[in-house]
């Protein structure tokens, strides 16, 4: 008897919400890996969770249309996301797209933790929700080592957010995460990071590269940093088109080693009050 090898979200009923979580639990259950979405739009009124071991991955027609206001999608430790396209459409949407959370330990290199090929799309016009979040907040809470490449966010409050939140014991980390060949555009706050400079929480080590950053009239902010040795590479456009001068990236006070290498910034649109950060020209 031949093995089956992928799920397919249309062998299910139910609303959009429904199947694509009674796929992904019937995968979780019969130990198959990967769960495929059709060529369509589904409308997500409640939440999805990509259970562990578990691909889900998105034709290149497929859409999840969010209505509501709920965190729409969370993978768990070694479950991975490929080829989403995601779009708000409400405008009580105020809460996180994608979210990894790091009481699932995202941490052995052996673990495949992946996202690419993601949009995610905020066409309500309220620039409300965040696209990506990355949260640690208790003992022994840890997300690192995971990679994500080819992103897309539009439209957001906070187009990609690092959390490490102080545990009432022990620690907790955002580390050692690749972003690569991200873009950006028309979110009030483009990357922002919370955490402390070090342990007991912290985001630090973690890799920008081959960014592009569209700012717009909507755009407050374009980074925020903290925690020690980031790395930021890449492109930011169109200063101009934002619509105060006052600095747009800040190395905050938390911020140490930051390796920062977006030659188009001029100096007087960053503020540095970090320690030891290296502003690349």
């Amino acid at each position: 008897m031949a093995q089956i090898e992928k799920v397919y979200v249309e062998d299910f009923s139910g609303t959009g919400s429904v199947q694509v979580q009674n796929a992904i639990e019937y995968a979780k259950i019969n130990n198959i890996k990967t769960v495929m979405a059709a060529d369509k739009s589904y409308t997500l009124t409640t939440p999805i969770i990509v259970r562990e071991g578990v691909k889900l991955e998105f034709g290149y027609g497929t859409i999840f249309v969010v209505y509501g206001n709920f965190k729409v999608i969370e993978l768990e430790k070694n479950a991975s996301l490929k080829g989403a396209y995601i779009a708000i459409d409400d405008v009580a949407f105020n809460s996180e797209v994608i979210r990894l959370d790091g009481k699932h330990k995202y941490y052995n290199l052996w673990n495949r933790s992946k996202i690419e090929d993601l949009n995610i799309i905020n066409w309500s016009g309220s620039h409300k929700g965040v696209g990506l979040s990355l949260f640690s907040g208790g003992s022994g809470h840890e997300i690192s080592f995971v990679n994500f490449e080819n992103v897309k966010i539009a439209g957001m409050n906070i187009g990609i957010k690092l959390k490490a939140q102080k545990p009432t014991t022990g620690m907790a980390w955002v580390n050692a995460n690749r972003f690569n060949n991200v873009s950006l555009d028309d979110c009030v706050n483009m990357i922002q990071m919370e955490s402390s400079l070090t342990v007991p929480y912290e985001c630090s080590g973690n890799q920008w590269t081959n960014l592009q950053i569209q700012p717009s009239p909507a755009t407050q902010k374009i980074m925020r940093v903290t925690g020690q040795y980031n790395k930021f590479e890449g492109m930011i456009w169109d200063l101009h088109s934002i619509t105060h001068q006052n600095p747009v990236i800040e190395l905050t006070a938390a911020s140490n080693s930051t390796d920062f290498m977006i030659p188009s910034i001029p100096l007087n649109r960053i503020s540095d009050v970090g320690t030891s950060n290296r502003l690349h020209r």
